[in-house]
């Protein structure tokens, strides 16, 4: 059996994206850079959906990304990843397949089957999409130190409440970030 966990970053106030898909508050350090490179070192199936897929692409593959985290970068390129989209046909990324139809299906039929977990990045539609199934295992998010004006709050349209344990905390230093751990305490 496959497990589904979430890897996000959050505002203080519980915003995953700032206004007009704004990202870039987020405060991904070189500490944050060597969690991220141990975490995709356990090589499961990273999730996206359309826009965060959009995003990721337009920086992993590129120069920049290359530049400030090679490792990463390296790792994230060279990962099986799957979009769920209903308007991408096919993905211009590496190791990318598209998934479209009935996502909670498939996804909860993949995680029946044996071989690599699968993790969310950012994504919080597809997050909260899966929540409200009762498909996610864990969940990782990375909480910075800034409160956003305006935003989109992490799971938006959940009608059933998401009960978690906490597992693990650690605190980054240098950018002031809060890693909180947790898994599914209803499961």
């Amino acid at each position: 059996m496959r497990k589904l966990n979430a890897f996000l970053f959050i505002s203080l106030n519980g915003m995953y994206k700032g206004a007009n898909e704004d990202t870039s508050w987020h405060g991904h350090g070189e500490e944050e850079g060597t969690y991220s490179e141990q975490q995709l070192a356990k090589n499961n199936i990273l999730l996206f959906g359309r826009t965060t897929y959009e995003m990721m692409y337009d920086f992993w593959p590129g120069a920049l990304a290359a530049g400030l985290f090679p490792e990463v970068g390296e790792k994230i390129n060279k990962a099986e990843k799957i979009v769920f989209s209903t308007t991408l046909k096919n993905a211009a990324w590496q190791n990318t397949r598209v998934m479209n139809g009935d996502i909670v299906k498939q996804i909860a039929a993949l995680k029946k089957t044996e071989g690599k977990d699968l993790t969310i990045l950012g994504s919080g539609s597809i997050l909260s999409l899966f929540s409200e199934a009762g498909l996610l295992d864990e969940l990782e998010m990375m909480i910075d130190p800034v409160v956003l004006a305006k935003g989109t709050p992490l799971f938006t349209g959940i009608t059933k409440d998401l009960r978690l344990k906490l597992m693990d905390s650690r605190i980054f230093k240098k950018s002031g970030v809060i890693l909180l751990k947790y898994k599914n305490a209803g499961q």
